[in-house]
């Protein structure tokens, strides 16, 4: 029967690569193909993928088929007319004078759009004519709208060639519980990013070590080429790989990213280094797989939860200070910030300093554990 080690020590001396790399290549394969293996690490991961899955087909329907009802008062013959019923997406609406715009925009659910006398020509020798919206989503198009929002901008930006050449206002008149700043779809997103992150993320990764703790790995460590080093870089390779897979799912399934998509993406990533280091840290002070889930249970609701109610609800007081004060609120915030505001940049952003700052004191204090205690990494002593 081969052993751990033999894996480990025929990986070494099989590879190409610098040696140190193919001993965190070899240990972070054997934990990928422990994870695709093994039913309680698929039911992990597989577990925020439901969720939204069953979100999208009870609140918002998963049916992307279904048209975005627009009324457009058209006053000249804009070029944006054609390019909208070009688009298979939308089913437009004409109507012959304002009054009747109002009349659909008030008695249907849908949204409106009145186009000025002239458009295309003020557009086109850099006038800036208003170009005014109305956003009136029926329920479950809330991202529908965001991707028409983005398809109009686009085509204005077509006629002018350059800058936005005209003064679109955006009048929202969807009623919803949840704050202005917010549509459901981007809520919904964050909080399942965080679940991703902090819930089966951190999981993942320290059940990896304890599990292996259990299994007396510094043992066969003993018999192998690996350091304790390899080990924490093997396991971080596996389970950013899994986290990053399953993030790419969801996007994916969310018809991609909205607002200031780069912003998310940097979010993510400084994210994973903080739910890596959670991770790695948990799994070098506990001694067993049930004492890791303990402690991560209890401990990652406090990171989860500010996604469900930061960007949501009011909260009264004790509770709002409490939440204020949490890391994650500023995750949470920022997350909500750059999905739903293109406009929104990493500079000068409060959310993203306080998040960076809080990784780097999570990441400084694991490398501070891991160079006074490697070993804990692989034995319970």
């Amino acid at each position: 029967m081969t052993t751990s080690s033999e894996l480990i020590s025929r990986e070494v001396k099989s590879g190409r690569s610098p040696r140190h790399w193919r001993l965190i290549w070899a240990i972070a394969r054997k934990d990928l193909v422990e994870v695709a293996t093994g039913t309680h690490y698929l039911m992990m991961l597989f577990l925020p993928v439901l969720i939204f899955l069953l979100y999208r087909l009870m609140v918002l329907g998963i049916n992307n088929t279904n048209l975005l009802d627009i009324a457009v008062y058209d006053q000249g013959s804009s070029h944006l007319v054609t390019a909208m019923q070009e688009n298979t997406a939308l089913e437009l609406h004409i109507v012959r004078s304002e009054a009747e715009l109002q009349e659909q925009i008030n008695e249907g659910e849908m949204s409106g759009v009145q186009i000025p006398t002239n458009f295309d020509a003020a557009v086109a020798t850099g006038l800036n004519p208003e170009l005014k919206i109305w956003l009136n989503p029926e329920q479950g198009m809330s991202w529908e709208t965001a991707v028409w929002q983005r398809f109009i901008e686009a085509e204005v930006l077509q006629l002018g060639q350059q800058r936005l050449p005209a003064q679109i206002e955006w009048i929202d008149l969807e009623d919803n519980p949840f704050s202005s700043n917010t549509t459901l779809n981007s809520y919904m997103l964050i909080v399942i990013i965080n679940m991703i992150l902090f819930m089966m993320g951190t999981n993942l990764v320290a059940l990896l070590i304890t599990e292996e703790k259990e299994k007396q790995m510094g043992v066969i460590l003993i018999n192998s080429p690996a350091t304790p080093y390899h080990v924490v870089l093997g396991k971080a390779l596996a389970g950013s790989v899994c986290i990053v897979a399953t993030l790419a799912l969801i996007v994916l399934l969310n018809g991609g990213l909205t607002g200031n998509w780069p912003l998310v993406l940097l979010y993510l990533a400084i994210t994973l280094s903080a739910a890596l280091s959670i991770s790695i840290l948990t799994g070098s002070l506990v001694k067993s797989s049930k004492q890791c889930n303990n402690w991560l249970g209890i401990g990652m609701v406090l990171f989860v939860i500010p996604a469900w109610f930061s960007t949501l609800l009011e909260l009264p007081e004790p509770f709002a200070t409490i939440f204020a004060i949490l890391p994650a609120r500023f995750l949470a915030e920022g997350l909500n910030d750059a999905l739903n505001n293109s406009e929104v940049s990493a500079a000068n952003n409060q959310n993203l300093s306080v998040w960076l700052a809080f990784t780097a004191v999570t990441v400084g204090v694991t490398l501070w554990r891991l160079y006074q205690k490697p070993e804990s990494i692989v034995a319970s002593r």
